[in-house]
């Protein structure tokens, strides 16, 4: 993309590359920043051809629509997303799977639907996340073990681990922290932060009481 005009930052993760449209008719019109992550299908434009109507209707008259287009930095792109010509999306934020995207979407936020509206703040959506983090990962291993009759390895709860986890001296999760870019800073956050449990045998323990429930 950027040998064809568009200008585009660090650390971006196109994770359906087949499947994502890019608008290169107008690349000096397309800004991406660092790390921005895109699922997959995604589709961004630059331009609207709906004034092909128009033309039709009104005497030929040619009323081009070719915007700026500009996504942020560290924004996620969820799946079937589009985000249309003129959309600037500030930084931090995420678009929902399948919100179709226009005008300005301001940073810090997260914003889905059809048309794409604003839900919450980040800092909403963090703690959200946060306060789930325990609930999922029983869950998690419980219907592990319902399904394929075993207890998951610890490395399979590697979205997980800072739940049991102070540290990565083994390299086990080593994949994990080094996303988005910012290892050391996953590295101190996982050596400084309380732990829920001692272990990941802890963990499994409190997990395996089939009365707890969420």
């Amino acid at each position: 993309m950027q040998k064809k005009g568009v200008k585009v930052g660090k650390g971006i993760e196109i994770f359906r590359p087949f499947h994502t449209d890019i608008d290169m008719q107008n690349p000096h019109l397309l800004t991406i920043g660092d790390y921005v992550q895109m699922t997959g299908p995604v589709t961004i434009l630059t331009h609207d051809y709906s004034w092909s109507v128009l033309k039709r209707k009104y005497n030929g008259e040619i009323l081009g629509n070719q915007r700026e287009t500009i996504i942020g930095n560290n924004v996620f792109i969820g799946w079937g997303a589009t985000i249309l010509g003129g959309s600037k999306i500030g930084d931090n934020t995420i678009i929902g799977a399948n919100s179709v995207v226009s005008g300005k979407i301001k940073g810090n936020s997260v914003y889905a639907g059809n048309p794409a509206k604003y839900l919450m703040s980040l800092e909403e959506y963090y703690l959200k996340r946060k306060s789930l983090q325990l609930k999922e990962a029983v869950n998690y291993v419980r219907k592990y073990e319902s399904r394929f009759k075993k207890i998951p390895s610890e490395e399979e709860l590697d979205e997980y681990f800072f739940l049991f986890r102070d540290n990565n001296k083994d390299g086990l999760f080593s994949k994990k922290l080094q996303l988005m870019g910012n290892y050391e800073d996953s590295l101190k956050c996982l050596k400084e932060h309380k732990k829920t449990f001692d272990n990941y045998d802890a963990f499994l323990k409190f997990a395996a009481q089939k009365n707890e429930k969420f």
